[in-house]
């Protein structure tokens, strides 16, 4: 590598500069690394492979990005960058600064967050203050104390009225039932002394326990509003610039459509990167983002593969930043494997008066969405001339047998076969096992090569949408939604393996997190643009291969099959 005066520039060599160069900038959001991209993201893989430091710094997990740019004298060369801080710091030698820096220990926002977990200190004493535990105790014992007085008294009211039951059925006199109206009345004026007392008690114990949560309460709330402050202070001081010279903060950009910043907005890859270019006079080419390191916790990332800018804090930030910019054409979502699915004749696998089972291709809506494309319902309507009725889904970029009904009645029945766990679904898949990450990360795949064992069983993972990165769905053992899928690995190969899912739930992109996560089998299914890499195969390899339930009418079995062209 060679360098200029800015040692944030990174040179390719003679070799490396034959390299073509892209006519147009991709989109962040949806793209295949450019060989500049990639040559660039081996060249930093290679830096930190030889720091130690580094290695230490990032090995824990972290998102790296690389923009190739042209300087004024035209010369080729690429900027590195990562996200957040690695190690505490905002700024290492080699990669491109924060936009914003906030690691400054004599700076506004250091200061704030010392206040701010100075109130967090506040509440964990006075949560842990002896006397406010000995008050919750003593409103407890109170409660439990009246509570227990209570039922004796209405057990001895029960007991009562038995007695005097049996007294009235016995012909007693008028002077003995006078005298047991009087002791009904005289119960029941006591259980309501009895109540009041408690009430009282009650009210007197939980006083003193309210003293101290209404303080934490206060503190929490003061510690919400003051995070909710500084976060809008770093808003609207984190000022970006994009191709055509305009500054906007990122609270203006966001407030501009209705939005509120999200925690760590601006401080992703990509947006340091194009920030420094536009600050440094330098014209971005190609740009990408991709993981270093082990994934962290409930998202889905392996170690050395590209990645989609996220949604949430990135969506609004770089379609301002990239404003000036010749970008690749925007697709809100990539059409695979078919070059024009609106003009595909699908294949169809089974027809009568009720229901029709078509082949879906990869790349082809199931049913109308916001992409613009035509769906699969609306060609088979066409083709028929008449009305067809959604039924359940098959993601996108994923072909195979797909149902649809031809009328409510018909639709109906099978929305509930669905809903009842009654249908049964199979699906054929391709996974990436040639890039499994760091030696560490090793997939429930390789293991079942090197051992022969494990090469079937069952994944349950909870999942959830991953709201800050649409449409990404992460594992979230917390809220997330039960998901369960059976799997069967049926042959291996260099870089490769085939597997037959069996899904048990139905949960959005179930499958490929399943097949990507680490908690999984750890390889994702070759071309997913969202768990693994897109550049592995041409499309997304996997296909619904299998399809059984009841028919709607006549209620005899069903068995419809499809086989993937991978």
């Amino acid at each position: 590598m060679t360098r200029t005066d800015d040692p944030l520039i990174h040179r390719f060599d003679t070799r490396e500069s034959s390299l073509p160069i892209p006519e147009r900038f991709n989109d962040p959001f949806r793209y295949t690394p450019a060989p500049v991209t990639a040559e660039a993201a081996k060249t930093v893989l290679g830096y930190i492979s030889v720091s130690e430091g580094l290695r230490q710094v990032f090995s824990e997990g972290k998102m790296l990005g690389v923009l190739t740019v042209r300087d004024p004298d035209g010369k080729l060369g690429f900027l590195a960058g990562f996200s957040g801080l690695a190690g505490g710091r905002g700024v290492l030698p080699y990669f491109v600064p924060p936009v914003l820096d906030l690691t400054d220990p004599s700076g506004y926002f250091r200061q704030e967050e010392a206040r701010i977990n100075g109130i967090g200190t506040l509440i964990k004493e006075a949560e842990e203050n002896p006397e406010f535990g000995s008050a919750i105790r003593n409103a407890e014992a109170v409660k439990a104390g009246c509570e227990e007085k209570i039922r004796q008294w209405k057990e001895r009211m029960a007991e009562s009225k038995a007695r005097r039951d049996a007294l009235r059925l016995s012909g007693a006199d008028k002077m003995t039932l006078a005298s047991l109206i009087k002791e009904s009345q005289f119960e029941k004026a006591q259980l309501k002394r009895i109540s009041a007392e408690c009430k009282a008690a009650m009210e007197d114990a939980e006083s003193e326990y309210r003293k101290f949560s209404a303080r934490i309460a206060a503190l929490k709330r003061l510690r919400q509003e003051k995070s909710e402050a500084l976060q809008e202070w770093i808003s609207r001081n984190m000022v970006v610039e994009n191709a055509l010279g305009e500054q906007k903060s990122v609270w203006d950009i966001f407030s501009g459509e209705g939005l509120v910043p999200p925690g760590g907005t601006g401080e992703c890859a990509a947006p340091k990167l194009l920030h420094y270019a536009y600050t440094h006079r330098l014209e971005p080419v190609a740009m990408g983002e991709f993981w270093y390191g082990k994934s962290l916790g409930n998202e889905v990332r392996q170690h050395g593969r590209f990645y989609p800018s996220c949604k949430g804090k990135c969506g609004p930030l770089l379609k301002f930043m990239m404003q000036g910019l010749d970008v690749e054409t925007e697709h809100p979502e990539p059409v695979s494997g078919t070059a024009d699915c609106s003009t595909a004749i699908p294949a169809i696998i089974y027809e009568d008066s009720d229901i029709i089972a078509a082949d879906k291709p990869s790349g082809m809506l199931s049913v109308p969405g916001k992409t613009g494309g035509k769906s699969l319902l609306e060609i088979l309507s066409e083709m028929l001339g008449i009305s067809l009725f959604g039924v359940h889904r098959l993601d996108m970029d994923t072909s195979g047998v797909i149902v649809f009904a031809k009328n409510p009645g018909a639709q109906k029945n099978l929305q509930r076969q669905f809903e009842t766990g009654q249908v049964e679904k199979e699906y054929i898949a391709l996974l990436d096992t040639a890039g499994n990450g760091t030696p560490d990360a090793v997939s429930r795949l390789t293991v079942s090569r090197q051992a022969a064992t494990a090469l079937s069983g069952t994944i349950s993972l909870p999942l959830a949408p991953d709201y800050h990165d649409r449409p990404r769905q992460k594992v979230d053992s917390g809220h997330g939604k039960k998901a369960v899928t059976e799997y069967n690995i049926t042959g291996t190969g260099k870089g490769w393996a085939k597997v037959l899912f069996r899904p048990l739930t139905g949960r959005t992109h179930q499958l490929r997190v399943h097949a990507a996560h680490p908690m999984g089998l750890g390889s994702p299914i070759k071309g997913d643009r969202l768990y693994g890499s897109a550049d592995s195969a041409g499309r997304l390899c996997l296909h619904a291969s299998l399809i059984k339930f009841r028919h709607p009418a006549t209620g005899l079995p069903m068995e419809l099959a499809s086989c993937p062209e991978f």
